[in-house]
């Protein structure tokens, strides 16, 4: 691979930098796929969500201990979106399906549908951080309380459940439309409809059996676990340059290895960036080799969000003083 096919990275109009600062040789190593880390990080996520489930059934007689358990078992199923992620890649799994299968599986869970998630991630990956073609680049907050508001998911719920319903009666808008190829509509939609159903048939079967346990142990955690999900999300461009330098453009965080194995080596965003057909089990090698040429490197989400708000508040006091003058 030479530097000119390094070059060819994003399109014409964003032409994104970064790959070249690795070597060829290295490059063609970390690119080597296998199973068994990703079965491996599957198995631990499944034996994470039934402790944090059985301690959910534990601790239903007293309401601050299940309230904990209930937000420790949202994370957990919350941080489902990183198999999502990596299986959009193709490259949890060195075999096809168990990407397709794994993806469509915890795409489920999470409500993400797995095909219309990894278009729209392509799209992500191939105008990171433009200003108007990104479609998930995230707005730097004016306010704190417009902080508050992206952290709570004001935005991202409404997104969710929007994407459910133009999937389900096939009316995609103009953006979706941009990123979703025009061969491959017809099977997101199908997708989507048929997760939509099984969400209906859930509901159905909860009110026959008078039962509460899809809203206990699924979407009563999920919902309070997604600020949490908000908050990673954010840390990963928020606050970067908005230019096509994937080595300034994405930030990487150095969480602790149990968040880690849970996020599967995901806080290395801006190396996944640079080299996104590196298998996550291979991006700490990559972080070596990349660090010394990474522009935005925290040591903690907490530092990243300390900086945010120390931003937002030094903004709205420049603002203020500006109105003044």
């Amino acid at each position: 691979m030479s530097n000119s096919t390094y070059s060819r990275m994003g399109t014409q109009e964003w032409s994104l930098t970064g790959p070249e600062k690795i070597p060829r040789q290295t490059l063609k190593k970390l690119r080597e796929r296998s199973n068994g880390p990703g079965l491996v990080h599957l198995a631990i996520h499944t034996l994470a969500l039934c402790a944090t489930g059985t301690l959910i059934y534990l601790t239903k007689d007293v309401w601050w201990m299940w309230l904990l358990a209930s937000f420790l078992h949202g994370v957990v199923i919350v941080l489902l979106f990183a198999p999502l992620h990596e299986c959009s890649h193709g490259t949890a799994f060195r075999t096809r399906w168990l990407n397709t299968a794994v993806g469509m599986c915890v795409g489920l869970i999470s409500m993400r549908p797995f095909l219309y998630f990894k278009y729209r991630h392509t799209a992500h990956h191939t105008y990171t951080q433009h200003e108007t073609l990104d479609p998930d680049i995230v707005p730097f907050p004016s306010t704190i309380r417009r902080y508050l508001a992206m952290i709570l998911g004001a935005s991202f719920w409404p997104k969710m459940f929007g994407t459910l319903w133009r999937g389900t009666t096939g009316r995609f808008s103009a953006l979706e439309l941009s990123f979703i190829p025009e061969s491959e509509v017809g099977r997101v939609s199908r997708e989507i409809r048929v997760a939509v159903l099984i969400y209906v048939l859930i509901a159905a079967l909860s009110i026959a059996l008078q039962s509460w346990a899809a809203v206990l142990y699924w979407l009563f955690p999920r919902f309070i676990g997604e600020p949490v999900l908000r908050a990673i999300r954010m840390a990963e461009h928020t606050g970067a340059e908005e230019s096509p330098n994937l080595l300034a453009n994405t930030r990487t965080t150095l969480a602790n290895p149990v968040f880690k194995t849970l996020y599967w080596n995901m806080p290395y965003h801006a190396e996944h960036h640079v080299a996104s057909s590196v298998p996550f089990h291979a991006l700490g090698r990559l972080h070596r080799e990349l660090k010394p040429h990474l522009s935005c490197l925290s040591v903690s989400y907490w530092q990243v969000h300390r900086e945010i708000i120390a931003q937002v508040l030094r903004q709205r006091r420049a603002h203020r003083e500006a109105s003044r003058s």
